[in-house]
């Protein structure tokens, strides 16, 4: 199956309610860690069309800063479950050099309900400026401070083929050089105590 299908079948998988990853279902072992060969080697680039909280980046731009490339979707239930820790990061670590970039694309099929707080399904597909504004209203909701990201379905492709990504949410860290140094998939505890404390060091790392 291919990268994009797989993420299809997550996306179906979540809306029949079995999501992926969820934070109460620990990730199945695996003979081979699929990510492997992205530690150590230099982020793959994204160029993201839109931005919420900033303007649109490359990691180009922030370089000398630890980066928190974040894979996740208005829809995905243990992405939204990670909000509490992505909130508590960015106020404890902004200032000493962290920028967590959420990255996500248009599904052109949810907006948002901002008195009920919750994802509504449109009656026809949201236009890329629809998309935009739920998406403002949807980071306002949660209190998400940090940078928020799109990209065209066709074109975050190949970044999800680069990252591969198969399920979300997907963490990835970047150091100040720009050198990838973790890779966790999934919402659970034992991931984002692992992220913190890579953060940390990283953080503490000279360029």
């Amino acid at each position: 199956m291919s990268v994009a299908g797989a993420v299809l079948v997550a996306l179906a998988a979540t809306l029949l309610g079995v999501p992926p990853g969820t934070a109460d279902e620990p990730q199945k072992e695996k003979t081979e860690d699929p990510h492997a060969a992205l530690l150590g080697q230099p982020a793959p680039e994204i160029q993201a069309d839109f931005a919420v909280n900033g303007k649109p980046v490359k990691f180009a731009d922030l370089k000398g800063k630890v980066v928190l490339l974040d894979f996740w979707a208005v829809w995905c239930g243990p992405c939204v479950s990670t909000f509490p820790h992505l909130r508590e990061w960015h106020t404890e670590f902004k200032d000493q050099g962290l920028e967590i970039v959420g990255l996500t694309t248009y599904y052109q099929r949810y907006g948002f309900d901002k008195e009920a707080g919750k994802l509504t399904k449109a009656d026809d597909k949201l236009t890329r400026e629809q998309e935009q504004d739920m998406l403002k209203a949807f980071a306002k909701h949660h209190q998400l401070e940090h940078r928020l990201l799109t990209m065209p379905a066709d074109a975050i492709q190949k970044v999800y083929e680069n990252y591969k990504v198969e399920g979300i949410p997907q963490a990835v860290l970047i150091d100040r050089k720009g050198v990838v140094r973790m890779v966790k998939v999934g919402a659970g505890k034992e991931n984002a105590t692992a992220l913190a404390e890579q953060i940390k060091e990283l953080i503490a790392e000279k360029e």
